[in-house]
């Protein structure tokens, strides 16, 4: 009998001890049923049925652990997990923590036989590195290494979000505690693919989902780096795919329609079709490159991941230019490729390799076709020094942005491009909006007409919407500089280009001129005869930055009036996303008015744009059946906070002047100042890190590499420590086992 845990419970629960928290197990591994093992097993118990999901616990018992069975203990079961009472395949889910580190390292492999037993899909196991001071004492401590072979040898591999979970610099050290996100590897797969089958072909392919180390982690790394640049429904490409682990990676972490792996060896498509098309959004298929992508037709593809592929073919820019002929306009290329792997004579050492690249030679061919966003490198555990001299150097993991302007120097094991095919000049491309359903279109309306409304609709995903744009301000500009040559002086699209350029100025990143400037002012005069929604939005977009950038150079009367602008402009008839812009004008002119000495005018301005912005979101939201884009939710939600902040602005509006830091403290306590507040935080640590790491990368290198030893150290010396306490205790075990003895004999001798 399995006894369920009740939140209710009156024995109390040790507190959850999963790294990150419950929430991030149920992020990773979802809602299915979940069994928790380990000594805090109650706890997680009840933290994972407050969330929702089903759960069991079971605890391992000393008392237990050498027989069959189990007994209930707590309100929860206990027993031998290497017996598990439960059925085949009975838990979506298995969490242990606090588990694995008191069986026998003998007993360890029985144990996570089991846990593939019970377990349908994923393993979240956390385990403990040091033998720390503990009752009972701990009887297996290994390193992350160790645990992984085991459990890659017990028939798991990772999870597509292990590193979602370990971040990928911070594998360098261990520390106390590990986590490993597994998941179960299909029976049948498993059978005709045994762990020891790999080593055939290891020298070419690996599945690094069952390999441990510094190569599985960048090569898997890879790939959870590149699926932060894919957008929902995008149509991806893994050219060079292997055994088709990235390709699965990428599917588990994103929203795209469709993945599609080819690969030149057959043994690895074969392998690839067994353990990971696992449905019909992701195929496997052979085909050496570019020759393969011939049939796949112009502009159908959105993102091509291409990792360690151009120094294997012999013509790379041909491939390049392949890889531009099947990407839409502004689909992304993400690319690698290992960074000067010469040796003395110049060449690389290895006999696949056809070329040597280092930064300058992979910039210049991807921008032969390609606009390049962003430039990283990475490394495992070494790097080619800088200095001429064929010297290597042992470094730790690491993975950072290069400037786009930084062509030598550049000490890393392998450079990565996210580059993008240029959206200008897309407008004769027919537009496919993959990303929302026929129904979201319908029913949110002007907000996702880009293909009624837009010269060239491709601008959308590069250039404007937050998310899947490019964070390149550089880029953003030029693009927005070639959109306004080639688009209508009153289209959507050139509204849209002047209001990349104005935000940009707004945040200092370029300086409009003054023919930029008159530009954006005829603009927003002259669209108002507009048949064009899409019009509206930018002007009205437009009008509030407008106000922004006035305010930055003291003009407050020109401010008050773009404000006043956006306020008047019927935004409501665009789209209720767009409520936004008129609940910040409302809010920041009436503070204006009331700073000016105008408080009965800011009083006015609050309350009607309170009104205005509640009765559009009420008539939006009467019709019945609404399923609108999720963006649309949000950005209403957004509107209604700003609606808040306007009431409460208004209620404590006496005490602005008198009492500003109550004021704002009552009317800015909502969640858009805490978001702001965390917004700022993030982009601060953001530059600092990054300009931290072009100015110092190479001794944050150093510094991190000898941290990494001196943690080993600390951890070695703690090991060693407990292990003498544990000698220690057997010492004195030994010599009172003596005094006994010793005591007998005196006591018999006396009798004697």
């Amino acid at each position: 009998m399995v006894n369920k845990i009740s939140p209710h419970s009156e024995v109390p629960d040790r507190e959850p001890t999963v790294l990150g928290g419950i929430e991030r197990v149920i992020r990773t591994c979802g809602m299915s049923k979940v069994l928790c093992l380990g000594r805090s097993s109650s706890a997680h118990v009840t933290a994972l049925l407050k969330h929702g999901v089903d759960a069991v616990g079971f605890s391992e018992s000393t008392a237990t652990a050498q027989g069959a069975g189990g007994q209930i203990t707590g309100g929860t079961l206990s027993g031998s997990v290497t017996q598990l009472p439960f059925q085949d395949a009975e838990f979506g889910t298995v969490l242990i923590v606090d588990c694995l580190e008191y069986v026998h390292a003998g007993k360890v492999e029985q144990a996570l036989s089991e846990i593939r037993r019970v377990a349908q899909r994923y393993v979240w196991l956390q385990v403990a590195t040091t033998a720390a001071a503990q009752d009972p004492a701990r009887l297996t401590v290994q390193d992350r290494a160790w645990w992984e072979r085991l459990c890659f040898e017990a028939g798991f591999r990772k999870h597509p979000a292990y590193y979602a979970v370990n971040d990928y610099e911070s594998l360098n050290s261990d520390g106390a505690s590990i986590c490993i996100l597994l998941e179960r590897m299909p029976a049948a797969a498993e059978a005709a693919y045994p762990l020891s089958s790999l080593d055939e072909e290891r020298s070419l392919h690996m599945d690094m989902f069952r390999d441990t180390g510094t190569r599985s982690d960048a090569h898997v790394g890879r790939y959870h780096f590149a699926s932060k640049y894919i957008r929902p429904g995008d149509v991806v490409l893994d050219a060079a795919c292997g055994l088709g682990y990235g390709t699965y990676t990428l599917k588990g972490l994103t929203a795209a329609s469709s993945f599609r792996g080819i690969d030149g060896s057959t043994s690895a498509i074969d392998y690839a079709n067994a353990c990971y098309s696992v449905d019909q959004t992701i195929t496997f298929s052979e085909g050496f490159l570019p020759e393969c992508l011939f049939d796949i037709p112009d502009n159908s593809v959105d993102v091509v991941v291409c990792f360690e592929t151009l120094e294997h073919v012999e013509r790379p820019a041909d491939l390049l230019k392949e890889f531009h002929r099947i990407l839409t306009p502004g689909g992304r290329i993400i690319s690698s490729v290992p960074n000067d792997w010469s040796d003395e004579t110049g060449e690389d050492p290895n006999p696949y390799h056809f070329h040597v690249y280092d930064i300058s030679k992979f910039t210049s061919q991807m921008e032969g076709c390609f606009e390049i966003e962003h430039l990283f490198g990475q490394t495992a555990d070494r790097v080619k020094l800088a200095n001429g001299r064929c010297e290597w150097e042992r470094r730790p993991r690491q993975l950072r942005e290069i400037g786009l302007d930084e062509t030598e120097g550049v000490e890393s094991e392998w450079l990565l491009a996210i580059a993008a095919k240029s959206p200008i000049g897309g407008e004769d491309v027919p537009y496919v909006d993959k990303g929302y359903t026929s129904e979201e279109r319908v029913t949110t309306g002007n907000a996702l007409a880009f293909s009624r409304d837009y010269e060239n609709p491709w601008l959308i995903r590069s250039l404007i919407a937050l998310g899947s744009r490019t964070s390149n301000g550089r880029l953003r500009e030029k693009w927005a500089r070639q959109t306004l040559i080639k688009a209508s002086p009153d289209s959507p699209d050139a509204g849209a280009a002047f209001c990349i350029l104005a935000y940009l100025a707004l945040n200092r990143e370029i300086v409009l001129n003054d023919a930029d400037s008159e530009a954006i002012k005829r603009y927003i005069a002259n669209g108002q005869a507009s048949s064009n929604p899409s019009v509206l939005r930018w002007q009205v977009s437009l009008a509030y930055v407008q106000g922004l950038l006035s305010l930055s150079v003291g003009d407050r009367k020109g401010a008050k009036e773009y404000l006043r602008w956006v306020l008047d402009a019927d935004v409501a008839s665009f789209s209720v996303s767009l409520l936004t812009k008129p609940a910040q004008a409302g809010y920041l002119l009436g503070l204006l008015e009331a700073v000016d000495g105008d408080l009965a005018a800011a009083r006015q301005t609050w309350r009607q744009t309170a009104v205005d912005v509640q009765g559009a979101m009420a008539q939006y939201f009467s019709a019945p059946h609404l399923t609108p884009a999720p963006f649309v939710l949000r950005e209403t939600a957004a509107a209604m906070l700003f609606c808040g902040r306007i009431l409460a602005a208004d209620k404590h509006s006496g005490s602005l002047n008198s009492a500003p830091a109550a004021f704002f403290a009552n009317a800015a306590n909502d969640y858009l100042s805490e978001i702001e507040r965390l917004t700022a935080l993030a982009l601060k640590f953001e530059y600092q890190l990054v300009a931290e790491a072009r100015e110092n990368g190479r001794a944050l290198a150093s510094q991190a590499h000898q941290l990494a030893e001196i943690q080993e150290y600390v951890v070695a010396l703690e090991q060693s420590r407990n292990e003498q306490k544990l000698q220690m205790a057997e010492l004195r075990q030994y010599i009172s086992d003596l005094e006994e003895s010793k005591s007998r004999l005196t006591q018999e001798l006396q009798k004697r």
